[in-house]
């Protein structure tokens, strides 16, 4: 079974073989999945980075794309298991950490469509002397990657923390609305 590719056709059989498979192994592939979709779902962001270097809009690009990784890397690999974990544990869960992290990392796969549409696009931008090409972003994409990411997710939960769906559908609303909260109040 190829995780990457059954996580969209078969969420629940894909989580079972995880399952199954090594902790270091399942480790390595969550560390390298966490850095590229970090990357891809701030491909639209990497704009702001362009401006940094005056000499160089590829320096820019790097820094952001360096700068997404690591960020990724500590919301998507600590802040948000931790977070999903909590809360599963309110609703008597019995997933560990590291299962909430596999969770996260392969739940979130359907945001390597922004980065494949960037890599696509790379061509073109070239060419045209257009980088605006590289920065994709369309509602409707969004949409339709967040209800699979969501679904993903809910299922995985689901599956490790051995509770209904619903259960695990109230465990990721609660935790979107803590990540709300306190982006609300780092804002403000």
């Amino acid at each position: 079974m190829r995780p990457l590719l059954s996580i969209w056709i078969s969420p629940l059989a894909t989580f079972e073989y995880l399952a199954t498979k090594d902790e270091s192994e399942n480790r390595f592939t969550m560390n390298l999945l966490v850095a590229l979709i970090t990357i891809g779902m701030g491909i639209s962001h990497l704009k702001k980075y362009l401006g940094l270097f005056d000499d160089s809009k590829l320096a820019g690009l790097l820094v952001g794309v360096v700068t997404l990784a690591l960020a990724g890397i500590i919301v998507i690999r600590f802040v948000l298991p931790l977070t999903y974990w909590g809360v599963g544990k309110i609703f008597k869960g019995e997933a560990n950490k590291t299962q909430i992290q596999l969770v996260v990392a392969y739940s979130l796969i359907p945001y390597l469509i922004y980065l494949a549409i960037g890599l696509i696009l790379i061509i073109p931008a070239v060419i045209t002397q257009n980088l605006d090409l590289l920065f994709y972003s369309h509602p409707v994409t969004y949409f339709v990657v967040w209800i699979l990411a969501i679904r993903n997710l809910t299922y995985g939960l689901s599956y490790f923390n051995k509770f209904s769906y619903g259960y695990a559908l109230l465990t990721v609303l609660i935790t979107a609305g803590i990540a709300e909260l306190v982006r609300m109040i780092l804002l403000s």
